[in-house]
């Protein structure tokens, strides 16, 4: 393998790693939004 390519085989699997952990944050940060609606919901709801 030639540096070329071994960098680019690396900035791969960095891009994939990399985009693995967005999508994880982005489903944490995602069902962290619902339950703070849901518990506003429920605690507006209990208060009337």
């Amino acid at each position: 393998m030639t540096e070329k390519t071994m960098t680019n085989t690396q900035h791969s699997e960095n891009n994939e790693s990399q985009s693995y952990s967005d999508s994880r944050v982005d489903a944490i940060a995602a069902v962290s939004l619902i339950l703070i609606v849901v518990a506003t919901a429920v605690f507006w709801v209990s208060g009337q």
